[in-house]
């Protein structure tokens, strides 16, 4: 196996049954590897607006919902405690004080919090495996399929950020 980027129409891509050796080959897999690179950029900002919708049901209890039964030395100590709780500064006014204000529906959907929970939880595991296969693809040191995933990464970045812009985010990671 060469050690050094070199453009070429034969080439294996993760599994041996994904063998390229015609020009057409190469283009369509460099197709279908520019839409995985899209595909792995818009999960990001999947991901963020699914963490956002698990922040917001949390299975708080009703007591930690009022602001008025907190003094305030405890109301620091709780917002320093929870790290992606803490208001962003780019949203003044928004974070913890605006998780505090919401109805008590934040303690009543358990079963709501853990499905959304889960589905990170998977969102997150096919983010972490569609990035290691797109490793893996640039690390065929097929010139082409390394810049179909810069290709992708960037087309899925200009792509997906105005989404990301959209959203409110009660969270900083």
């Amino acid at each position: 196996m060469q050690m050094h980027f070199a453009f070429s129409d034969n080439v294996t891509l993760l599994f041996d049954f994904w063998t390229v050796q015609t020009v057409t080959g190469l283009l369509l897999s460099c197709l279908i590897v520019l839409l995985l690179s899209v595909l792995y950029e818009l999960s990001k900002v999947w991901k963020s607006n699914l963490l956002k919708q698990v922040l917001l049901t949390l299975p708080l209890t009703p007591d930690s919902l009022t602001p008025s039964l907190i003094s305030d030395t405890e109301a620091n100590v709780s917002a320093n405690s929870e790290p992606l709780l803490t208001p962003d500064p780019l949203y003044p006014g928004d974070g913890y004080e605006t998780l505090r204000s919401q109805p008590a529906r934040l303690s009543s959907s358990h079963c709501r919090w853990w499905l959304l929970h889960s589905f990170l939880a998977f969102l997150h595991t096919a983010q972490v495996v569609l990035g290691y296969m797109l490793m893996l693809l640039v690390m065929s040191y097929n010139t082409a399929v390394f810049l179909a995933v810069l290709l992708g990464s960037g087309v899925g970045y200009y792509l997906a950020f105005p989404l990301l812009a959209r959203y409110y985010k009660p969270h900083r990671l």
